[in-house]
């Protein structure tokens, strides 16, 4: 296992269900850097030499020493970094960079595109959406918190929304209000009239194996549509709608593919689309095992299952997203840093900060 500088901390710790009006501080929100320690007075008289002993050191660095801004750990963790917002435009376009805003939200940036994934982006509270049913106490109309405000810095300009699926966990009541209406907007399509009636205009509804494609800078992206099955359970996963996963794939001179999972458990179908397409460059899984101490079982994958889908879908990174927002995820996501370490996985893990932006590994 390489451990770069920036190695993920103590434990995460899981928030109290029952939200109390404090979420968890800086130190349980993502991986930290660790703290430099303070200055101490015996160390003056090194102070004329180490102008010398930093060009000794890098002299002496070995080449493939790992860059604190582009983590990279085999079977382990990294905390995010690389290009912040004011970063230039022609590296981000040249290389992409991902910014993970809490639970299903990210923005991906990559030869000239802007997508959003499932918009959730309602402040930090006891009530941030409701849900028809709760999935871990099966209590109807259930309120459930959020953790932490979702990043300052404005959205900005978007080229592409993706949605997974229409539950109020993934299109919340403020992305419906504030989003640009004249956006390409890609769905499932049972989810096309509560987009519709938000006033979306630019709707591209994808069933299962059906793809759009949309000119890039240096060639075009393919965005196909592939299942993510809620539940292992037929008759629930029928109740809960049909919601979509998406296999992303530049095409051109600078090849690059992510799959996105959307809220998805391990099935068939995933299983499928590894034999279609493996090695995956980037693997965005929904992890957060929701519903894993209910008494229909998981909504989303938990940290075996993701190892497991991880391996078979050979992808090279892994960034996990829809952990540590919201109350209504049960299983933090240092299970699946550790039980990848344990079974060996070879992907790297790079575990996001949120709020903070990091370049799309290679």
């Amino acid at each position: 296992m390489r451990i770069p500088t920036g190695s993920m901390g103590p434990a995460e710790q899981l928030p109290d269900p029952h939200f109390t009006g404090a979420g968890p501080g800086p130190a349980q929100r993502s991986a930290r850097l660790p703290r430099t320690p303070p200055a101490r007075a015996a160390a003056a008289p090194l102070a004329a030499a180490a102008p010398l002993l930093a060009l000794l050191l890098a002299a002496c660095a070995p080449a493939n020493r790992v860059d604190a801004s582009a983590p990279q750990v085999g079977a382990g963790a990294s905390a995010a970094a690389g290009p912040s917002a004011g970063a230039p435009a022609a590296a981000a376009a040249s290389s992409g960079r991902l910014q993970w805003r809490g639970g299903p939200t990210a923005i991906l940036e990559r030869d000239g595109l802007r997508l959003l994934t499932d918009p959730v982006l309602g402040p930090r509270g006891p009530a941030a959406f409701v849900l028809p049913k709760h999935p871990s106490t099966g209590v109807e109309n259930a309120p459930v918190a959020r953790y932490t405000d979702p990043p300052a810095e404005p959205i900005g300009r978007l080229d592409v929304i993706l949605l997974s699926h229409n539950h109020a966990d993934h299109f919340d009541t403020v992305a419906k209000e504030t989003l640009p209406k004249d956006v390409t907007f890609v769905l499932p399509p049972d989810a096309a009239e509560a987009a519709r009636a938000a006033g979306f205009t630019r709707l591209t509804p994808l069933d299962w194996d059906s793809e759009t494609v949309i000119p890039t800078r240096a060639g075009r992206l393919r965005i196909l549509a592939v299942p993510a099955n809620h539940t292992h359970d037929a008759a629930l996963d029928a109740t809960l709608g049909k919601g979509n996963g998406y296999v992303l794939r530049w095409e051109g001179e600078s090849p690059y593919s992510i799959y996105w999972t959307g809220d998805s458990v391990f099935t068939d179908p995933m299983r499928a689309v590894a034999a279609r397409f493996a090695p995956i460059d980037l693997w965005l899984p929904h992890l957060g095992a929701v519903g894993v101490d209910g008494a229909r079982g998981l909504r989303t994958m938990d940290a075996e299952e993701a190892v497991a889908a991880a391996a078979l879908l050979r992808a090279r990174h892994v960034i996990p997203i829809h952990h540590t927002t919201f109350g209504h995820y049960r299983e933090p996501v240092t299970a699946f840093v550790q039980r990848a370490a344990t079974k060996r996985l070879p992907a790297d893990i790079h575990v996001p900060t949120d709020g903070a932006w990091m370049p799309l590994p290679r």
